[in-house]
């Protein structure tokens, strides 16, 4: 896959990818697949959960949500899909957890930031990288939590 990323005119970085939100056809969060069929949870969890950060659990109904192996993760509906989901968007968009606020970025150990190449805003138009720091932002909470998680638990 070519280098996503390049300069502006105006000497700013941008990406080859935006969010087509409403619009798009796989919809990030209309069900939930193993991204990472390769790497296997140590403590059992799935790759197809929705965690919710600890300062984010208040924000949703008791209903919604679940504990396993001492995190929460909203409850999935039966077909894998988020339980905010419907008529095609999120309906608790302006509260959405952090995770879905950072998809489709990831940290890979290897190679640093990492885009999900099924989203189809892939090669779709050029965003400013300044758009997309809140997403990153989010982004660096989650794995700042897994962090220390880790180093509390080994």
């Amino acid at each position: 896959m070519k280098v996503l990323l390049r300069k502006n005119n105006n000497g700013e970085q941008e990406i080859n990818w935006i969010c087509l939100k409403e619009k798009c056809p796989e919809n990030c969060c209309s069900y939930f697949r193993d991204r990472l069929p390769n790497y296997k949870s140590i403590k059992g969890i799935k790759h197809d959960e929705i965690r919710i950060l600890p300062e984010e659990v208040a924000k949703f109904s008791p209903k919604y949500t679940k504990e396993q192996k001492g995190s929460h993760y909203l409850k999935l509906k039966k077909n894998r899909s988020c339980p905010f989901f419907a008529n095609g968007k999120c309906n608790q968009f302006d509260i959405r957890p952090s995770v879905c606020r950072a998809y489709p970025f990831y940290i890979d150990l290897f190679t640093g930031l990492n885009i999900d190449i099924t989203c189809p805003g892939i090669r779709g138009g050029w965003t400013r990288i300044e758009t997309i720091k809140p997403a990153l932002m989010f982004l660096i909470r989650c794995y700042k939590k897994h962090i220390e998680d880790i180093e509390g638990e080994f």
